[in-house]
């Protein structure tokens, strides 16, 4: 049965496709001077586009294999470039052959080739129309393949980890109840999944997050930039990844054995890539095996020409909606155009989506037993615009797509079975900057407090999108080293190189060490770390007090501090507030306690003083307060943070299967060991074919006894049927999970149309009564094709069941043997059939709001352009045929 779905699946994929080209070909024609269509005698213009796609189709597909497997050891320039070169070729022999369509000359066609990808990509994005099946995929996949994970168990289902940077529990949860996100939705529906809080602790940035979830450890990591007194050196966790990621890799990690892709740490992974931590790596073997991996991406360039298109729409989506928002005084608000931001946003949302999306894709295919991935676009648009943004969720609704397109590709080319968890690290909180609110930042005024003598230098910023445009271009320079690809597609990758370090530069030259100063300060988020010169050690207050007197006293009662935390001269952690102090250590309170703004007082209270007994933490640290509104103060400009403590930063979260037990979080640690053990304990994989998750896994629809056992007393099928007669909208559903109900359901509609056919004719033959079958079977399609337009997730099987069942209001036609009721009573039974097939469909699919409002008009537009768009395939291919042979 699956691979007669398959089957269906390919044909119905390469009769969209045919139209697709079809329309590609006649706008080609329409902007290219040199290319026309023309009707000839009495087939139409679209009936000859038709004809010339479907002749162009088989040329491509005779000629462009062969060019293709000659060209690939040159390199994926060369492929790229002779790729235009074969649609020039392939639109002069389709000219040749078809009737009424004229290619005249070779640039008419190179450039009409040209715009024929042009406009054949546009169209195939916009209606998400992909290429998982194309020569050229298949080409990647057999070349991926040779690196597969050959000493594993592919009965074991391995884990597939899929992290959202900076995406909070709250604003998922927002955002799956605002129906953004239909993928976390038929999960959670369907097959039980669930949605769990987690507490990342301090900081809460990525860093010290990923460390904790892929090894269980992440101590003396007190910020994302942090100073070594001992070493006098400022880490930097971008750039001192590997360093970082050596501290804590022992072979344990949760990715041993597995992958990493788009990471800071690596989890001890076999397999990374775009991981700043293995960025430098020395082992040669390693660094030779990304080269190749990352080159594979360059070797489908219809891959690359929709991520170019995409990438470059982002960026001038980023331009309007700035603009828009200045045009309404939205606040707070940044300058957006600042530094090249838009292209930079454009990389992390378009480019590092897919991507990651796609090595991941291939890491699947491989059968890595651990996979982990992280996708920094949410992070990024939230903080430029504000994590609760319109624009952040717009995004966010778009990653849907990819995790969408994982299930697909685990169910139908994994060499084992998953189980998907997606997660985040940390949250993100929102609000104005410190310096938005005060005119001058944590440095200035902390400046503003010294003598003049003393220098005070702030080293600013987080995890943002510039680190992961850094690894690309490291990734790159890497496969440049290597000599993949042949020698011009090592210039077109050095272009590419260089392009993308140019887009990242104006926020990696941020990034300096201070030097010859006596006051450091790193802020990242709304919390600081603060380092002074007075001693090489960690100075108690009275250090601090002595040298600098009042300093302490005067920050803290400042409006945008909520608490500093000092030590005393046992060097036990004080936190300090403008009305009270607590001591970390004894969790002594005198006055109000400083912790109290920031949630529950106790947890706070346990997560600071952790990074506080660091060895290098800060002399003070300092995290902005929690003000009325809820929002916060970063130290550096951004107003989506995350770093410190308040709002929604700590809150992440972990997206899981029902076996997953997530037990209580106060730091990312924790998490570590909640995977670590899911992995271990490898439960049986989650079949995200669609059916429910407490039916068993091996149940087949559509076996002989699945079938029949449909049919048995115990299954209520009866029931059913008369609860369907009367319009129970939740019996539809119950038929809609149940695989059992597909025999009754079959049964149903074949009664169903039988009966209202001898009702409504009298005489039925059996000819008659095949074709009504059949066009019941088509309408279950039409259903299906148009519930899946609007945004439906249903499989076929579950929208046959439902509207086999609708079916049964086709007796409501006895009432036309009632002399009284007659002719009416066929009106009402089409009425009400009518509105059980409508029923029957939003119930399929989960349909919500306006689309299960508009779906019968839908489905009536739907079966329209359908039967226009068969119409133009069967004329294009008849005049093909009469073209080919001259008749």
């Amino acid at each position: 049965m699956h691979a007669f779905k398959s089957f269906i699946k390919v044909i119905l994929r390469l009769l969209v496709v045919w139209f697709i080209d079809t329309l590609s070909l006649f706008l080609t024609a329409e902007i290219v001077g040199g290319i026309t269509i023309t009707s000839v005698g009495g087939t139409s213009m679209f009936a000859v586009a038709s004809a010339a796609a479907l002749v162009l189709g088989i040329v491509n597909l005779l000629i462009r294999p062969i060019v293709l497997m000659l060209a690939i050891p040159l390199g994926f320039a060369v492929v790229f470039i002779v790729g235009f070169f074969v649609n020039a070729i392939t639109l002069m022999i389709t000219g040749s052959l078809i009737q009424g369509f004229t290619v005249e000359g070779f640039w008419a066609a190179i450039l009409g080739g040209l715009f024929l990808g042009l406009i054949n990509t546009v169209i195939t994005t916009i209606i998400t129309v992909d290429d998982d099946d194309s020569f050229y995929q298949g080409v990647v996949e057999r070349l991926a393949g040779h690196s597969k994970y050959e000493e594993e168990d592919f009965s074991k289902p391995g884990l597939l980890m899929m992290e959202i940077d900076g995406l909070s529990y709250w604003h998922l949860k927002h955002a799956i109840e605002k129906g953004l996100l239909p993928t976390f939705k038929r999960l959670m529906e369907s097959q039980g999944y669930a949605l769990s809080h987690v507490d990342c602790g301090l900081p809460s940035q990525t860093s010290a997050c990923q460390a904790g979830i892929m090894f269980g450890d992440n101590y003396d990591i007190p910020a994302f930039r942090w100073y070594d007194k001992d070493k006098q050196k400022l880490y930097v966790s971008g750039s001192d990844a590997s360093e970082i990621n050596a501290r804590y890799a022992r072979g344990q990690g949760l990715m041993r054995g597995g992958a990493s892709i788009n990471n800071m740490m690596n989890g001890d992974a076999k397999h990374s890539l775009l991981t700043l931590a293995d960025l430098k790596a020395r082992d040669e073997g390693q660094r030779a095996e990304r080269a190749r991996d990352i080159s594979l991406l360059v070797l489908n360039p219809y891959f690359l020409i929709r991520v170019i298109i995409l990438f470059l729409w982002e960026a001038l989506v980023e331009v309007w909606q700035y603009r828009k928002d200045v045009a309404k005084d939205v606040q707070p608000r940044l300058n957006r155009l600042h530094g090249g931001y838009p292209f930079i946003r454009a990389a992390t949302t378009v480019f590092m989506r897919d991507i990651s999306g796609y090595l991941t894709g291939l890491e699947v295919i491989r059968g890595a037993p651990s996979i982990y991935v992280t996708w920094p676009g949410y992070d990024e648009v939230a903080h430029h615009s504000g994590p609760w943004s319109s624009y952040a969720f717009d995004v966010l609704s778009h990653y849907d797509k990819v995790i969408a397109s994982m299930l697909d590709l685990i169910e139908r080319k994994a060499p084992r079975p998953y189980n998907l968890v997606v997660l985040s690290d940390h949250g993100q909180s929102f609000g104005f900057t410190f310096k938005q609110r005060y005119d001058m930042d944590l440095q200035e005024y902390i400046e503003s407090l010294l003598p003049k003598h003393v220098n005070v230098h702030a080293t600013l910023g987080g995890d943002e999108g510039s680190m992961s445009l850094t690894a690309v271009a490291a990734e790159l320079d890497n496969v440049q080293k290597h000599g993949e690809r042949g020698a011009v597609g090592q210039k077109v990758i050095g272009g590419a190189k260089n392009f993308i370090e140019d887009t990242a530069k104006p926020v990696a030259e941020t990034e300096i060490i201070a030097k010859d100063v006596n006051v450091t300060m790193c802020g990242s988020g709304n919390i600081a770390q603060v380092y002074f010169d007075l001693a090489p050690h960690k100075l108690a207050l009275d250090e601090l007090q002595a040298a600098y007197p009042g300093l302490v006293d005067e920050m803290v009662q400042h409006e945008g501090v909520g608490v500093i935390v000092s030590y005393n001269s046992e060097g036990q952690p004080i936190a300090m507030g403008k009305a009270g102090m607590r001591n970390l250590h004894t969790d002594e309170i005198i006055g109000e306690d400083p912790m109290a703004m920031f949630g529950d007082p106790d947890l706070r209270a346990a997560q600071m003083r952790r990074i506080a007994d660091f060895p290098h933490a800060g002399d003070l640290i300092v995290n902005s307060s929690v003000f009325p509104d809820g929002t916060v103060a970063a130290m550096e400009e951004l107003i989506g943070n995350h770093g410190g403590m308040g709002g929604e930063q700590t809150d992440a979260f972990l997206f899981h299967p029902a076996n997953l037990e997530v037990t209580p979080t106060t730091n990312s640690t924790d998490v570590y060991h909640i995977l670590n053990s899911y992995r271990e304990e490898a439960p049986e994989a989650v079949s995200f074919s669609g059916q429910k998750s407490d039916e068993p896994a091996a149940v087949d629809a559509w076996s002989f006894s699945t079938l029949v056992k449909g049919f048995a007393f115990d299954r209520g099928w009866v029931g059913k049927a008369l609860r369907a007669l009367v319009l129970d909208t939740g019996t539809y559903r119950e038929v809609a999970d149940d695989p059992y109900m597909t025999g009754p359901a079959l049964l149903m509609l074949i009664l169903g149309v039988i009966f209202g056919g001898f009702t409504t004719l009298g005489v039925y033959s059996w000819t008659q009564m095949i074709g009504e079958v059949f066009s019941a079977l088509l309408l279950v399609f039409f259903v299906f094709l148009t519930a899946r337009v609007l945004g439906g997730t249903g499989s076929f099987t579950r929208t046959l069941r439902t509207v086999g069942f609708a079916y049964v209001t086709r007796f409501y036609s006895v009432l036309a043997f009632l002399p009284a009721v007659g002719d009416a009573a066929k009106l009402i039974t089409l009425m009400i059939s009518i509105v059980a097939v409508w029923i029957a469909g939003v119930q399929a699919h989960r349909l919500q709001g306006w689309r299960s409002i508009l779906f019968p008009i839908i489905v009536i537009v739907v079966f329209l352009l359908s039967l226009a768009m068969v119409n133009i395939l069967l004329e294009g291919a008849a005049f093909t045929i009469q073209s080919l042979i001259g008749g």
